[in-house]
C-alpha cells in the first residue's frame, strides 16, 4: 500500500518471506518444496527442509522471536470447534497482534504479496506480526493448533497447500476458491525462481518493440486482449483463457503464461496510468511529452520503473516521459535528489534508444502537498496513488494531501484493493467537495495474480491489487 508514513508496509517489503513459507508449505529458510519438513518443536510455527537451514533461520532472526511465539501459543489452549464463528478467529487475532485499539479494517488491509530473495545479505527478517497473523487455521472451524484437542494437528489441503483442516472436520473446501489459492502458490514459486536465477523480485512481460501507430488501451476488453491482439504474444491467443489460465500441456509454454498473469502485478501500474492518460489527455495519441507524479511511492511502484518503457511502447508519439517519484519511503539511496531533483534517465531499449526517446525520474521525500511547495514542483499531466488507503490508514497523515488533490490543477488517479476502502475514501473526497473524472468502478487492468488476505471477511478471501480505481477531476 502506497504510504505517507515513514514505516512502510508489508507491499513495501520485496523481501517478504512467501506465503507458501509462512503457511509451513515451504521451507522457511531456503524456500525449498520438500516433503519431509519439520516444524519448530518449540513455537510450531516456521517448518524446515534439513537441521542446516534450521540452524541459518535461528542465527538470522528466528531465536529473537520463538519465545514471544511460544507464549502466544501458551495463551490459547483447547477450545470446541461447535459453535465458534469467523469473528471469534478475528477477535483473537487482533490480541495476538495486540492490537485492541486498531481499527478493524486495517486489520483487513494486511495482505501478503510475495516478492523475496533467498540471500541472506538482501534477505529482510520475517516479523513477528507476519508470522502470526499467517498462522495456519482450519477452514471450517477457524481453530489453530495450539487450540486442537492433544496431540491432533492441522492437514494442508494437498492442491492449494495453502488452505489447513482440522480432524474434526470436513478435509474439503471450494473447487473455484482452491484453483485461486493454487494460482498464488504457483506465483510465489515464480517468485522464488525468479530471485535466484536474476536477483530481481519482480517480474513483467513488456511489449518487446514499439508500436507505430496508436490502438487505444479502451479498445481491450482486459489482459487477455493486452497480450494477444495489442501487445506480442499473439501466439497464445488459442492457449489461455481471458484468466490467464494456460490450456495446453506444454511445461515451458505453462510456465510462461504463468509468468505473464505473475507480471501483471507489476504493469498493473503502468496500464491503469496509460488508460488515465486516455480518459484526461484527449490528444494523447499525439503528445511528445508526458509529466506523472507518482504520490506516496513505495516499494511496489519502485519495483515497476523498468515497465514504465511499456507508456513509450504503447504511445508512439511520445518521445519523453517524465516521472517523479514523492513520498517519505523513497528510496534511501535516492533521498539526496530531495535537495538536488538530479533526474536518473531509465535505460531504454535499443529501439527506443535509436529513435532518442527517453524516461527521466526524480524523486522526493516528504508528502506530496509539502512538495507542490517546492522549487522543484511542475504541474503534471496526471498524479496517481496506488492503493493509497487513506481513509482507513494513516487517515490523518494522508488529510493535508488529500485535501490539497480535491482541488489541484491536474487530475489525480486513485486506487485501491478492497470495496470498503472505496467507501471510505468516496466519503472523504464528497466531504471536500471533489469532482470526479471518473467514478469509482472495477479496474479491468487490475493485477491478476491473487494475494491472499488475512482477517478477511471470510476465510482464504483474496485480493487483486488496484481492483477498483477512479480519477479526481482537476480544479
Amino acid at each position: 500500500m502506497a504510504s505517507e508514513d515513514p514505516n512502510p508496509d508489508s507491499d513495501s517489503d520485496p523481501h517478504q518471506a512467501p506465503t507458501l513459507a509462512l503457511k509451513q508449505a515451504l521451507c522457511f529458510s531456503c524456500w525449498d518444496v520438500s516433503s519431509n519438513l519439520n516444524r519448530c518443536s518449540a513455537c510450531k510455527r516456521v517448518s524446515y527442509c534439513s537441521a542446516k537451514c534450521q540452524k541459518q533461520d535461528w542465527n538470522r532472526n528466528h531465536k529473537k522471536i520463538c519465545k514471544k511465539l511460544v507464549a502466544l501459543n501458551k495463551q490459547k489452549g483447547y477450545v470446541p470447534s461447535a459453535g465458534r464463528q469467523w469473528n471469534d478467529y478475528y477477535d483473537e487475532q487482533e490480541l495476538d497482534l495486540g492490537s485492541g485499539n486498531r481499527n478493524p479494517s486495517e486489520l483487513r488491509i494486511f495482505v501478503g504479496y510475495v516478492h523475496s530473495p533467498v540471500t541472506d545479505e538482501n534477505r529482510s527478517p520475517t516479523s513477528l506480526g507476519t508470522i502470526t497473523i499467517y498462522e495456519p487455521y482450519c477452514y471450517h472451524c477457524y481453530r489453530r493448533e495450539s487450540q486442537l484437542e492433544d496431540g491432533a494437528k492441522l492437514n494442508a489441503c494437498q492442491y492449494c497447500l495453502l488452505t489447513s483442516f482440522c480432524p474434526s472436520c470436513q478435509q474439503t473446501h471450494p473447487s473455484a476458491e482452491c484453483s485461486t489459492l493454487q494460482d498464488i502458490a504457483a506465483d510465489d514459486k515464480i517468485i522464488v525462481d525468479l530471485r535466484r536465477r536474476t536477483g530481481k523480485s519482480s517480474t513483467f512481460s513488456p511489449t518487446k518493440f514499439p508500436r507505430k501507430q496508436h490502438f487505444l488501451l479502451s479498445s481491450a476488453k482486459d489482459w487477455y486482449d493486452y497480450y494477444t491482439r495489442l501487445s506480442d504474444m499473439g501466439g497464445f491467443r488459442s492457449k489461455m483463457n481471458r484468466d490467464l489460465k494456460y490450456l495446453a500441456n506444454d511445461p515451458e509454454e505453462r510456465k510462461l503464461v504463468e509468468y505473464m498473469r505473475c507480471g501483471t502485478n507489476t504493469t498493473t501500474i503502468q496500464l491503469t496510468l496509460i488508460a488515465a492518460l486516455e480518459a484526461v489527455i484527449p490528444n494523447i495519441s499525439t503528445r511528445g511529452s508526458i509529466n506523472i507524479h507518482i504520490i506516496g511511492a513505495a516499494g511496489a511502484e519502485f519495483n515497476s520503473v523498468p515497465a514504465f518503457e511499456e507508456l513509450l511502447h504503447f504511445l508512439p508519439s511520445l518521445t519523453a516521459l517524465q516521472l517523479s517519484f514523492v513520498g517519505l519511503n523513497v528510496l534511501e539511496d535516492l533521498k539526496h535528489d530531495t535537495e538536488t531533483q538530479n533526474p536518473h534517465t531509465l535505460q531504454c531499449c535499443t529501439t527506443c534508444t535509436k529513435m532518442g526517446r527517453t524516461i527521466s525520474i526524480t524523486t522526493w521525500r516528504g508528502p506530496y502537498h509539502a512538495y507542490v511547495d517546492t522549487e522543484f514542483y511542475k504541474t503534471p499531466d496526471l498524479a496517481a496513488a496506488f492503493r493509497s488507503g487513506f481513509s482507513v490508514d494513516e487517515e490523518e497523515d494522508w488529510y493535508p494531501t488529500i485535501k490539497y488533490l480535491a482541488h489541484a490543477p491536474h487530475p489525480t488517479l486513485l486506487t485501491a484493493a478492497r470495496y470498503f476502502e472505496i467507501q471510505g475514501e468516496m466519503g472523504v473526497w464528497k466531504n471536500l467537495g471533489a469532482e470526479f473524472v471518473k467514478n469509482a468502478e472495477v479496474n479491468k487492468w487490475k493485477g491478476m495474480s491473487p494475494s491472499l488476505t488475512v482477517c478477511g471477511d471470510k476465510p482464504n478471501e483474496v485480493v487483486y491489487r488496484n481492483y477498483w480505481w477512479y480519477i479526481v477531476k482537476q480544479r
